[in-house]
């Protein structure tokens, strides 16, 4: 199983690419929107870890993913 991380911030990016974990920076709450979705297809990713602020961003549809549905865990860092 993978870990994702969609992060507002660069060098949070950036450390978690050195060990290993995708990421992507994303400051559009669009574009987040539609990575999140992407990320849900995707059988292969089991944890998705968000900054504070895409999760403040995306509230009501990372709380959703994690009240219904058992992959992928959501993290907030």
């Amino acid at each position: 199983m993978k870990i994702y991380c969609i992060s507002d911030s660069l060098e949070t990016a950036l450390g978690l690419k050195l060990s290993g974990i995708q990421s992507s920076v994303i400051n559009d709450k669009d574009e987040v929107d539609k990575k999140i979705d992407d990320i849900i297809k995707d059988t292969e990713i089991g944890i998705l870890v968000v900054t504070d602020n895409i999760y403040n961003q995306n509230k009501e549809k990372l709380d959703y993913i994690k009240e219904f549905k058992k992959i992928p865990l959501i993290v907030k860092i």
